[in-house]
């Protein structure tokens, strides 16, 4: 190659960057028209200025002849030359132009240093204007003639350093060329190596991969030898096993000739065994068929015998219940109640007594007594528990096919509710027959399910206000229109009601729940002799149909539990309006369940069920094979002597009628 050798890359940015003060940068010294020169700051070759006061008003140069001065200060640096300025946009394109050819030639740190070398070569504007008059001394802003010339004696070293920068850019695209072109041989030659290294690489990869196949080869046969080895070593061992399992093996089947035979004979035993095993089971089998015949039979003789007691005890019983003195009772009744007596010897029998007086005078007269007999009498001191206990059995016949009905009678306030539903509050001791008989018929209905019975229970809820069926379990607002009572068909006697609210139920839990939600939508009132006065019949049934498909069987049943509202005399209750409405259905419907028992005491061909909505809907529990059981409460409040004796003797016709096949019964 020819001509000089190239300068290192730095050493061309360093020459670079020590010309770049003769390029100068800033605005022209020149003074402008309207235009307020700033203050310059002080220089020490300055002569010492004279201070003058400003002048008050803006000074017209027209009017003194003269040119503005400006206040002193330092000259901005004058602009340069067109023709420098020219020749350096001219040198700046070219050197762009340069550094994009090597950039496209050159690759590596090489070309990006002399990029930043051409980059770095142009001029720093800051430091002309203090090159070029460093050392000269300033002339006076008046003396403009000066100032050109000095401007001109810089345009012209501009010019010469200009000069000199375009032959320095000669040489440097001179240098570029030469690189350029080494670059190319080298690069020519790289890729002869490269495709030269290939080759190799093929080459070498060719005789690995074959070197690599002998020596697996080599393996496989090492590996194979040596497993013909073992093999060998493993049959002969495997020959002297067999051989010895051979000599076990004739030693081992004359054993087991002899186990053989050993078992053949056990097995002729089992055989035989299994004969009278399968005999006996037979016998088991039949027997237990039997046992199961008999525990049928018995479950039907029980049956009939538990009818049987339940008639001879009566069709239709009647407890007598007195609730205890409330406790406003008890101040006004300090002496207790003593115009009632239970004989201690008799639970069946109650007394009342009243003393009278004479009309003429104040002579008294002996008391006079009323004596009544009941099934059963429960005194004030008797729990719910007891009571229920009573009348257990009665529940049972329902769960047996019978239908059941058992009610509560009595003036109001006597504690019929109290003795049917219970208290409010969730206390099992104090809980009423509703919710006891319904716990009772669950679990009966367990029991039996392993005599091969199975059960379903459907229950409803209504009250018969003032001669029409209310829904208990549907809300009021939620009612249609008003019930009515129907024969299932023509050919039966069953009744049902169309549209009421017939729940299945699986458990004693729903079953309350449904008492819960009934009890809330009761019609209740506040009378003059009760807080909380029932003011309708409210009836709960419970229909039972028990299944047994393995004898096939079948038995359907109603459980009908009612709480009655309570009888009212008007010259006590003083009601009026709504209540006395109320009152005068009540004492009819009562009048007439009154009149059904006696035409059923005297087997009357004709008997008014009809007359009520009570006694129609009850007429499939009062007569026939049907058991009934009636509570009559009385209060022990000596006000209420003359409803308690009323009671009592309603009572007593009710107990003296009798239905069913109990004729000899008292």
């Amino acid at each position: 190659m020819d001509g000089p050798p190239p300068l290192p890359l730095r050493e061309q940015k360093m020459n670079s960057e020590d010309k770049s003060f003769l390029l100068p940068k800033g605005p022209s010294r020149l003074p402008v028209s309207g235009l307020r020169l700033k203050r310059p700051a002080s220089d020490e070759n300055e002569p010492p200025k004279v201070d003058r006061k400003r002048a008050r008003g803006p000074l017209d140069p027209t009017k003194r002849g003269g040119p503005v001065t400006a206040a002193p200060s330092v000259p901005k640096p004058p602009p340069a030359a067109p023709g420098l300025r020219g020749h350096r946009q001219a040198g700046g394109r070219r050197r762009s132009s340069t550094r994009t050819r090597g950039t496209a030639g050159v690759a590596g740190p090489s070309i990006t240093g002399s990029r930043r070398t051409v980059a770095a070569a142009a001029p720093k504007p800051a430091a002309a204007p203090a090159a070029a008059g460093g050392g000269e001394k300033k002339r006076a802003p008046w003396d403009l003639k000066g100032q050109v010339s000095d401007l001109r004696a810089k345009v012209g070293t501009y010019k010469e350093k200009a000069q000199g920068l375009a032959g320095e850019n000669e040489a440097l695209r001179h240098q570029l060329s030469q690189l350029e072109g080494e670059l190319k041989q080298a690069t020519a030659r790289n890729q002869q190596l490269e495709g030269r290294n290939s080759a190799l690489a093929l080459e070498l990869q060719t005789c690995q991969a074959q070197a690599t196949e002998s020596l697996q080869r080599v393996e496989q046969l090492v590996k194979q030898e040596q497993q013909l080895q073992e093999t060998v070593k493993s049959q002969s061992q495997a020959i002297r096993e067999l051989e010895t399992a051979g000599r076990k093996a004739r030693e081992a089947k004359e054993d087991l000739a002899a186990q053989l035979e050993a078992r053949e004979a056990e097995l002729r035993l089992a055989q035989e065994s299994l004969a009278q095993r399968a005999q006996e089971n037979e016998a088991l089998a039949a027997r237990k068929a039997q046992l199961e015949q008999k525990l049928h039979e018995s479950e039907m003789e029980r049956r009939s015998l538990h009818n049987a007691v339940q008639e001879l005890k009566g069709n239709i019983r009647v407890f007598c219940r007195v609730r205890p003195l409330l406790s406003s009772e008890k101040e006004a009744q300090k002496q207790g109640v003593s115009h009632l007596r239970f004989p201690p010897d008799d639970s069946k029998s109650l007394v009342l007594s009243k003393a009278e007086e004479s009309h003429v005078g104040r002579e008294r007269k002996e008391d006079i007594v009323y004596e009544f007999n009941f099934d059963q009498v429960f005194p004030p001191s008797s729990s719910q528990e007891e009571v229920f206990e009573e009348i257990s059995l009665l529940v049972q016949s329902a769960l047996d096919g019978y239908h059941v009905c058992i009610f509560a009678y009595g003036q109001t306030g006597s504690g019929k509710t109290y003795t049917m539903e219970g208290p409010d509050c969730q206390d099992p001791s104090t809980a009423g027959m509703i919710p006891r008989a319904v716990q009772q018929i669950f679990r009966k209905a367990r029991e039996m399910e392993a005599k091969g019975w199975k059960y379903h229970f459907t229950a409803n809820f209504l009250e018969i206000y003032n001669e029409s069926l209310r829904d208990l379990l549907v809300l009021r607002p939620e009612r249609g229109s008003e019930l009515e009572i129907r024969r299932v068909s023509q050919c039966t006697e069953e009744l049902h009601v169309p549209n009421l609210c017939y729940v299945p139920v699986a458990s004693e839990q729903e079953v309350l729940k449904l008492l819960q939600r009934a009890k809330a939508n009761r019609s209740v009132a506040k009378t003059n002799l009760n807080e909380r006065s029932s003011r309708s019949h409210s009836l709960f049934q419970l229909r039972i149909e028990g299944h047994n498909t393995n004898r096939e069987l079948h038995t359907s049943s109603v459980l009908s539990l009612v709480d009655l509202a309570g009888s009212e005399r008007l010259d006590r209750s003083l009601s009026t309006g709504d209540r006395l409405k109320e009152t005068q259905a009540i004492n009819s419907s009562l009048s007439n369940l009154g009149l059904v028992i006696t035409a059923l005491s005297n087997k009357e061909a004709h008997v008014p069920y009809r007359n009520s909505k009570l006694t129609y809907l009850l007429q499939n529990s009062l007569g026939g094979n049907s058991k009934m059981l009636m509570f009559v409460n009385i209060s022990p409040s000596e006000e209420n002597f003359a409803e308690s004796l009323n009671s009592l003797r309603f009572a007593r016709k009710v107990n003296e009628c009798v239905i069913g096949t109990a004729s000899n019964r008292k």
